[in-house]
């Protein structure tokens, strides 16, 4: 299943892709991780991997997330593997200049452990997540300008 969502943050295009490209930074952005920790790579890049604690499903037990950088095109481009055992994504960044600062695209293709009658309520909860987390990175980077 893909889901997309967008925004548009008034900072300039390699802050918002400097910003994102580290996943240390989601907990200040991801109300559902817990912690990040790299445990391959020097940084973010290519061939960086990283240990996600995070809790998909409210009121469930947090998931070890394996999170690796599979593909980086600075300042325009991120691609991600999340899987955490149960639901896998690719995850892809893209960002592009525009009139008020950056639009940051999130585009999500997901595999999901949930039974495929869960599947439309899991995108439109996956959908709401990715539209709030977006809005939340939006919200930190225009407040620190």
């Amino acid at each position: 299943m893909r889901i997309e969502r967008s925004v548009v943050i008034e900072r300039p295009l390699g802050e918002v892709f400097q910003f994102i490209a580290d996943p240390r930074n989601d907990p200040r952005w991801c109300p559902k991780v817990d912690s990040v920790e790299q445990v391959d790579g020097e940084g973010p890049g290519p061939g960086s991997r990283y240990v996600t604690i995070h809790r998909p499903v409210p009121l469930r037990p947090a998931r070890a997330l394996d999170h690796r950088c599979v593909g980086w095109t600075p300042p325009r481009r991120i691609e991600w593997i999340e899987d955490d055992g149960v639901d896998r994504y690719e995850v892809t960044y893209e960002l592009e200049p525009h009139a008020h600062g950056t639009r940051l695209s999130q585009r999500s293709d997901a595999r999901l452990g949930a039974p495929k009658l869960l599947h439309p309520i899991w995108r439109r909860g996956i959908g709401n997540d990715i539209a709030g987390q977006l809005r939340s990175l939006k919200n930190l980077l225009e407040s620190s300008s």
